[in-house]
């Protein structure tokens, strides 16, 4: 399964593509009219507590590298 970043379906939009992969619950709230564009064919995936989880365990790998990432990116690493 692939999963595309706003920035990506934003891009794809624009161009009049098709968006066949899946977007998060990330892109949902920060790109909504992605999901009325009549080319998108993926679905929506929404984070749940493991994936809340997952994200909080890489930004402590990240933390001690000294190399954070912000909170969107990583929920969407652990989707």
């Amino acid at each position: 399964m692939a999963v595309i970043d706003t920035n990506v379906a934003i891009e794809r939009l624009r161009r009049g593509a098709e968006i066949d992969e899946s977007i998060t619950g990330v892109t949902f709230v920060e790109f909504p009219r992605v999901v009325r564009y009549p080319r998108f064919k993926g679905d929506v995936l929404f984070p749940n507590l493991d994936d809340y989880l997952l994200a909080h365990e890489i930004q402590e790998k990240l933390l001690k590298r000294g190399t954070p990432k912000g909170f969107a990116d990583l929920l969407i690493a652990a989707i």
